[in-house]
């Protein structure tokens, strides 16, 4: 859990209780009463929230963006030490990004480009012989078909298994392996999607008081 602290100077459009509201969700360990939230803001004094990357927890720079939009002035804080200093919100970690997805996606786009350049190979190799298309033509045609997902991994397999004598399984496992990862990618997406629809919903659900 991080914590960070904010001090709200001035409010023009909207009310504090409106404020308070939106900073309720980041008071884990505190009073995150509405009525005290609100003492805080008109005292303009420090509030400390919990901010947190896990992705059951609301997005701090979700709130940030609609008090930008509501002219909410503000100065946020970091504790240095035992010290509350004055901060900006890129000096935080708010990364909710695992390294392990930034690992795949990695992987994946180098497998893409490496099988790529094998597929076009198989691929001018059969626009030659089989369909005798040649020269510049066959080599455009073939980079072209080759990074197109799917219809380049099909034509190359068929390709390999021709031309190369490849055995079947072979040209399965060179050609469409990189595709676990982009599979494994897809679904952790949608899985985002589905938890940023309702992960706010589920995180109130822990406290009596938000409900």
């Amino acid at each position: 859990m991080q914590k960070i602290a904010i001090k709200v100077i001035n409010s023009p459009e909207v009310t504090y209780k409106y404020i308070a509201l939106h900073l309720q969700r980041f008071i884990l360990e505190g009073d995150y009463r509405i009525s005290s939230i609100c003492e805080q803001l008109l005292g303009q004094e420090l509030i400390e929230l919990d901010i947190s990357i896990e992705e059951n927890m609301p997005e701090f720079t979700s709130v940030i963006e609609e008090f930008f939009e509501n002219k909410v002035e503000y100065q946020l804080y970091k504790k240095v030490d035992t010290i509350w200093e004055e901060s900006e919100l890129d000096e935080f970690n708010l990364d909710r990004t695992p390294f392990w997805l930034t690992l795949i996606i990695g992987i994946t786009l180098l497998s893409y480009f490496i099988i790529g350049l094998i597929q076009t190979s198989a691929i001018y190799n059969i626009y030659n012989s089989k369909y005798e298309i040649y020269g510049l033509f066959s080599a455009i045609g073939a980079v072209v078909t080759a990074y197109i997902p799917l219809l380049g991994s099909m034509v190359a397999y068929n390709s390999a298994i021709e031309l190369w004598n490849w055995h079947w399984y072979n040209a399965l496992f060179i050609f469409f392996i990189y595709y676990l990862p982009l599979i494994a990618f897809i679904f952790y997406f949608i899985w985002i999607i589905f938890v940023a629809l309702f992960s706010d919903r589920w995180y109130r659900f822990w406290y009596s008081e938000f409900n």
